[in-house]
């Protein structure tokens, strides 16, 4: 399945809307569908804009998911799973989803950057989340107000996942002591050395706390 942000050839794009690439030229000509073009002058075609061609105000269901590391992936399965099952009670066929595997304090994953570019174009018509910290450990009130603002429904299931929100921001939280444990170590001066002792002593002394 193709997502809304997805970027197709015209070949793709004329399978995608059922209609002959002639089709698809005369609607760029006459302006009802949108080309972008790479920089060797291809055209390439937003999924989201062939949807929209006889529907110019369609919004779409978006569920999110996110998990922090990879070795969490069958709870990110089971997260998507709890949100798909509750738009197909309801009816909600034409459903995108956007997960990612990452930290929550991460302002620039992939799925959350594309959420964020659907929101700014105004075409969901509601976002399905599990958890509000499954967006951003700290700013999701930021995607909230982006999706009142567009008049976007946000369902919030609060479903209980296996990690609980406090076990996670310590991971995240050691995340981050690490990746700046590298930068520092690089450099290797005297005062980084002793700022990185010193970060792993708060380190030590948070999974102290988790046993």
């Amino acid at each position: 399945m193709h997502r809304l942000e997805d970027l197709v050839q015209i070949g793709e794009a004329a399978k995608i809307r059922g209609v002959s690439i002639d089709t698809l030229r005369r609607w760029e000509k006459n302006g009802k569908l949108k080309v972008e073009k790479t920089e060797g002058g291809h055209r390439r075609y937003r999924v989201a804009d062939l949807l929209k061609v006889d529907n110019p105000s369609l919004r779409h269901t978006v569920i999110y998911g996110r998990v922090s590391t990879p070795d969490k992936k069958e709870d990110l399965a089971r997260q998507i799973g709890v949100l798909e099952l509750y738009c197909k009670e309801r009816g909600w066929d034409a459903v995108y989803t956007l997960k990612d595997i990452g930290s929550g304090l991460n302002y620039k994953k992939r799925g959350l950057l594309n959420l964020i570019n659907l929101l700014q174009r105004n075409e969901i018509e509601r976002l399905i989340i599990s958890d509000k910290d499954r967006l951003l450990r700290f700013g999701a009130e930021l995607i909230f107000a982006l999706c009142e603002n567009n008049g976007t429904e946000v369902i919030i299931l609060n479903r209980p996942i296996d990690q609980s929100p406090e076990q996670e921001l310590v991971e995240d939280v050691l995340a981050v002591i690490t990746v700046m444990s590298a930068r520092l170590y690089g450099k290797r001066s005297r005062r980084n050395l002793k700022a990185m002792q010193a970060m792993h002593e708060c380190a030590e002394k948070i999974i102290d706390s988790k046993d």
